[in-house]
């Protein structure tokens, strides 16, 4: 394929994907849900991207590592960069990242103390050569409220 001097500044979708370390389907989603704008196109229809969507990709990939749904991305990237009111949207989104990931962190201590209640379970049951109990209980959720456990906080 012959390239002009403008499309050799051009990336590839593929070239894009490993620079960035996301699949070439990603790329595509990306464009789909309008996180990344649409590329130019070949006359024999091969994506072609500017490189400016690696800082934008960056930006995506940074944003996730935060926690932040592509959704919410997706609003943080329609906001205008050079307006002061800017700054004050993207705190209201960030207080309702950290009340969220505060939600999920309380979430996630529950769930650990369960587990953790399960471990001994299964450790009791082993030392006891007795069958599993954690099986059933997953099998049965509902037979585990109506036994209380040892050493087990009731929620």
């Amino acid at each position: 394929m012959k390239t002009s001097g403008a499309e050799a500044t051009l990336l590839k979708i593929g070239q894009v994907a490993a620079e960035c370390g996301v699949s070439v389907d990603t790329l595509r989603y990306y464009e789909r849900l309008g996180l990344v704008p649409k590329p130019v196109r070949t006359a024999s229809g091969y994506r072609l991207y500017d490189r400016r969507i690696l800082e934008r990709l960056s930006f995506i990939k940074r944003a996730q590592s935060f926690g932040f749904t592509l959704e919410e991305i997706k609003q943080l990237l329609q906001l205008p960069t050079a307006e002061p009111r800017t700054c004050a949207e993207v705190l209201q989104v960030i207080e309702h990242k950290l009340d969220d990931l505060d939600r999920r962190y309380e979430e996630i201590k529950r769930l650990r103390r369960e587990l953790a209640a399960y471990k001994a379970e299964c450790e009791r049951a082993l030392a006891g050569r007795k069958s599993c109990p954690v099986i059933e209980d997953f099998l049965h959720p509902s037979s585990r409220a109506a036994k209380p456990r040892r050493g087990r906080k009731r929620e």
